[in-house]
């Protein structure tokens, strides 16, 4: 069975975080390809200043020799806001045999429950979790929704590539790297250097689109 890793986010800027978790949802669980998918217009937060043309064109530099990981467009391409439910099944449809994993970090898991049919969307492939190595998933556990605790408990499997299977969720670890893309902006509005950060730091500085 194919095995196509999701991994969608607004990339705004990519950086070397994001390839972090990439790769590691490609390589342990050894998946023929990852998708990273750049959002248009996000149901949940505002539309990010920058085009998602632009997003996807820093992505798809990113990505460059990067054996199994590819950009998908279908988000920038769509109209109205881009639902994660939508891209999946859309997925789904295009590769009827192959098996969707698709990755959300610990704070969106905790807020699933508010995404665009939250349940159906349980049962459209093998979720992932990215949690911190130190992310106490009992702990956190106590602070879900009644509904959010009981659909872990009842589909919670350990993450391997013998148990990646329809409808089941698994915590990803991984060694994330301290970055994040409110970093790369802050840095940029301020004209420093970035390189260490991201791998287009040439093109993000060349755009000028975070200097204020």
């Amino acid at each position: 069975m194919q095995k196509i890793g999701i991994f969608g986010g607004t990339f705004d800027p990519i950086h070397y975080g994001h390839l972090e978790l990439a790769r590691c949802m490609r390589d342990q669980l050894q998946l023929d390809e990852v998708r990273l998918i750049p959002t248009g217009l996000p149901p949940h937060r505002p539309m990010p200043p920058v085009s998602p043309a632009q997003r996807l064109a820093w992505v798809e530099a990113a990505l460059v020799g990067e054996k199994g990981l590819v950009a998908d467009d279908r988000e920038v391409r769509r109209d109205g806001f881009c639902y994660t439910f939508d891209t999946l099944r859309e997925i789904q449809a295009e590769n009827p045999q192959a098996l969707l994993v698709w990755l959300i970090g610990a704070d969106s898991w905790h807020n699933l429950p508010t995404w665009h049919r939250w349940r159906e969307l349980l049962d459209l492939g093998h979720l992932l979790i990215a949690a911190r190595p130190e992310y106490a998933i009992e702990a956190e556990n106590s602070r879900l929704s009644p509904d959010l605790a009981e659909e872990f408990a009842q589909r919670h499997v350990i993450a391997n590539t013998n148990t990646l299977s329809q409808g089941k969720i698994s915590l990803l670890s991984s060694p994330l790297l301290p970055v994040s893309s409110t970093q790369v902006r802050d840095l940029l509005s301020r004209g420093e250097d970035v390189s260490a950060l991201t791998p287009v730091s040439g093109l993000l500085g060349q755009s000028g689109l975070y200097r204020f």
